[in-house]
């Protein structure tokens, strides 16, 4: 009997777990990096109305669920709250809730658990020359071991991202504390160049990225490589592979190809990779022909 091949879960969610910005395309945040940019690609629904007829799109097409986002406040923190009501219908509906809501209260936590919102994707910054200069926000790093704690003591399933790009002191000391939460899992996020940003011709190099994937397996994380990500690094998916790292979200498929061609098996999630971080063997379709 052959050996069992290592599986590969290429996440790829397109309009089964589409993102929704609850503030359209504004931020008052303005971090350097996005200035906003990344808010156009997401559906508009500034009004519970809007919302739901958005979900109920997504349950008539199929679709697994939906990521609840938009943009921050000065003090980082995306109004979600007030739309309880539809997320707790969205919920009702059988959709996979996902929130970026950026920091909350213990209330707001604890209501967001309690209308049904099954996940929390959470970035983690611990740079000082970060979170004020790139990020604009009045905060100290440690209200973001404050804020993982808020979301664990409240019952939610946390989903931290980490980024490459802003310096190894960042990266290393974000991981940190999320390993002091009692987390050893991670999506990996790492800058991309943006349009009328500050980083519009920044390119973080392919080694960048492979040294934070090196930093976070040896502190013994389990790594998904996330979807924001420079597409034009063609080799940054294969040597991922190569160091362990088994979830990659919207994979190529050269990568696809070549994975299988060297004994892996590549297996879809339609889910966004969040939704799975606690269960990687959920959702997944056969092997790819």
């Amino acid at each position: 009997m052959s050996a069992p091949q290592t599986k590969i879960v290429n996440f790829c969610p397109g309009g089964s777990f589409p993102s929704v910005s609850v503030t359209g395309s504004y931020c008052a945040e303005g971090c350097e990096h996005c200035k906003g940019r990344h808010l156009g690609h997401m559906a508009c629904a500034t009004t519970d109305e809007a919302l739901l007829a958005f979900a109920e799109r997504v349950r008539e097409s199929g679709g697994e669920g939906a990521l609840i986002s938009g943009g921050c406040d000065s003090r980082g923190r995306v109004p979600i709250h007030p739309h309880l009501g539809a997320i707790r219908r969205m919920a009702d509906m059988g959709l996979k809730v996902n929130v970026h809501a950026g920091f909350l209260t213990t209330e707001q936590a604890e209501d967001l658990v309690r209308a049904g919102v099954g996940y929390f994707s959470v970035d983690v910054h611990q740079d000082p020359a970060v979170i004020g200069p790139v990020l604009h926000l009045d905060r100290k790093p440690e209200e973001y071991a404050g804020l993982l704690r808020t979301i664990l003591e409240a019952g939610g399933t946390l989903v931290p991202h980490l980024t490459a790009g802003f310096g190894t002191c960042d990266l290393v000391e974000s991981a940190a504390v999320v390993k002091e939460a009692g987390l050893s899992k991670a999506v990996l996020l790492s800058l991309v160049p943006t349009p009328g940003t500050a980083f519009d011709f920044h390119s973080v190099s392919e080694e960048t990225v492979l040294s934070a994937v090196d930093a976070l397996l040896d502190r013994g994380f389990e790594i998904t490589l996330g979807c924001m990500r420079d597409r034009s690094h063609r080799s940054l998916e294969r040597e991922c592979i190569l160091r362990g790292v088994r979830e990659i979200a919207n994979m190529s498929r050269d990568t696809i190809r070549w994975a299988e061609k060297n004994g892996y098996s590549v297996a879809e999630s339609r889910a966004c990779c969040c939704v799975q971080a606690q269960n990687r063997d959920s959702v997944l379709s056969d092997r790819y022909p």
